[in-house]
């Protein structure tokens, strides 16, 4: 599952009508994730992943749809990124999640290119096809609150780590869950008073990836017309 807000900060304004969630090369079970600062070189970071999407579908570089590994694309999107502009690149301040399905494994792993001004671009895996969780970026407190749970029925006031997800969870269930996971994380930075400005909100994307079906939508947000006015 992948699921994001809508909520981006750039030069000090707040939209909540980006897209942060996205397929990120047609035809592969691999979807990315966006986090952080929302442009790169004056232009929009998931309009950069469509361009890399897009160069990586056909032609000569194309990945071989039957033979390809999730670290091999992460890596070839770590280069391309590098690329770009080496002084711009280590000024971001984002994170993106990658996950998907390699072309002969049965089960999901998932990435992550944290952009630094130490490494440009450092990449790190989050979970490997033998393991399972939640992860995510940005705002992280309340799902920190929840994942660190020190509430016992016992009463005792231990640490633990309570448990959401299991490999044979369904995938219906996997849906309501992170809805539950975007929906407590929304209401707790929009009822913060102290948390300002607010970074987390608009609608939420989500989307799954499985073996066969590769990557579908479940809910996403669609662009409408309702004034006169245009802008690009």
């Amino acid at each position: 599952m992948l699921a994001s807000d809508s909520a981006v900060e750039h030069r000090g304004q707040v939209y909540y009508s980006a897209e942060k969630t996205m397929q990120l090369i047609k035809g592969m079970p691999i979807g990315v994730l966006l986090s952080g600062d929302a442009a790169i070189n004056n232009k929009a970071f998931i309009d950069v992943l469509k361009d890399f999407g897009a160069a990586n579908r056909n032609g000569n570089v194309a990945f071989d749809k039957t033979n390809y590994t999730v670290e091999a694309v992460v890596m070839r999107l770590r280069d391309y990124l590098r690329s770009m502009a080496p002084m711009q690149v280590a000024k971001l301040r984002s994170t993106l999640i990658i996950a998907g399905y390699s072309s002969r494994s049965d089960t999901p792993e998932v990435w992550n290119l944290v952009f630094d001004s130490s490494e440009g671009v450092s990449v790190n895996q989050i979970w490997s096809p033998t393991e399972y969780g939640i992860c995510w970026e940005g705002s992280g407190e309340c799902l920190h609150r929840l994942m660190s749970d020190e509430f016992h029925m016992d009463g005792s006031n231990a640490p633990s780590n309570p448990t959401l997800v299991t490999p044979g969870m369904p995938l219906h269930d996997a849906v309501a869950l992170t809805r539950f996971l975007m929906d407590a994380t929304i209401g707790y930075v929009r009822f913060r008073v102290d948390l300002q400005p607010k970074t987390v909100g608009g609608p939420v994307d989500l989307a799954v990836i499985t073996r066969h079906e590769g990557f579908r939508w479940v809910q996403r947000k669609k662009l409408t017309h309702s004034t006169g006015f245009g802008a690009r």
